[in-house]
């Protein structure tokens, strides 16, 4: 199968099966033809490259999380970098800014192939013995596990501790979205000590709804006391101003944002909310 891509990033599969942008000109396939497009802004170059493509075969398909698909049983390397597995769709959370619980459903736990990048949604929210099993993998593996697609901080108890200890860690994400979040990363961190900060990331949402700087600098003040490298996230970043701009770029670098923590904030230390809100 011929798998086309609108652009290449870090998750683009690179086998010879697969082309990113115009077909070049010695291209000649019997073979299918599916176009993947991710991001909804891609589109229009998606429905192009399409037209491009339908010349050489009547087998063509486009599809993609840009178009609201669901997802079904993962395929390794076909659509996302060999070492990238995906064990699960959907998330039981509701959060306004996100399209995976109306994209994907609640939660759906998928057969488990390997991969050392795990890009569940909410891995978490899986069953115990899905989980178990998911980290019974990753020590088969010959790289150190990767967690970028989040560790929900609200639904951490010790025995995932005990099982991110029982592996080799490179790295993992957990999120803060709001102040309120705060408190659960907080619990975290307590239960996350004697792992190194450095493996310990933390998208922090910036620029939603009544948001200001001031509010995200102490947001992502907090989370980086707490332990964790903030990764800020900038909601609708096209249409923000330069400042938030900035700033959002300044928070995803830890060498920038390290000596930042070294300066005097431009507000006072976030208070954590209060345990009943």
């Amino acid at each position: 199968m011929i798998r086309v891509f609108p652009r290449r990033n870090k998750w683009t599969p690179t086998d010879d099966k697969v082309y990113v942008g115009d077909p070049p000109m010695w291209f000649s396939s019997i073979e299918p033809i599916r176009i993947s497009v991710t991001f909804t802004f891609d589109i229009l170059e998606g429905q192009r490259l399409f037209r491009a493509y339908s010349r050489y075969t009547d087998d063509i398909q486009m599809g993609g999380p840009a178009f609201g698909d669901p997802g079904g049983e993962f395929v390794p390397g076909r659509f996302l970098r060999p070492g990238v597995t995906i064990t699960s769709r959907g998330c039981p959370r509701r959060c306004a800014f996100c399209f995976v619980p109306q994209r994907e459903g609640k939660i759906r736990e998928l057969g488990i192939k390997d991969g050392w990048i795990i890009q569940d949604n909410n891995l978490l929210a899986c069953s115990r013995p899905h989980i178990e099993a998911v980290f019974e993998m990753l020590r088969k593996q010959p790289h150190p596990a990767k967690f970028p697609g989040g560790i929900d901080a609200r639904l951490i108890k010790p025995w995932h501790i005990d099982l991110l200890k029982s592996i080799r860690l490179h790295s993992f994400f957990t999120a803060c979205d709001d102040q309120k979040a705060l408190i659960p990363l907080a619990r975290m961190s307590a239960l996350m000590t004697d792992i190194p900060m450095n493996k310990k990331r933390c998208y922090v949402l910036i620029g939603f709804q009544n948001d200001t700087l001031e509010q995200a600098e102490m947001r992502l003040r907090e989370v980086f006391k707490l332990g964790f490298l903030p990764f800020a996230m900038l909601y609708d970043a096209d249409n923000k101003s330069k400042d938030w701009q900035i700033f959002q770029r300044t928070w995803c670098r830890p060498a920038a944002y390290k000596q930042v923590m070294n300066t005097t904030s431009t507000a006072p230390s976030l208070p954590l909310p209060p345990q009943n809100t």
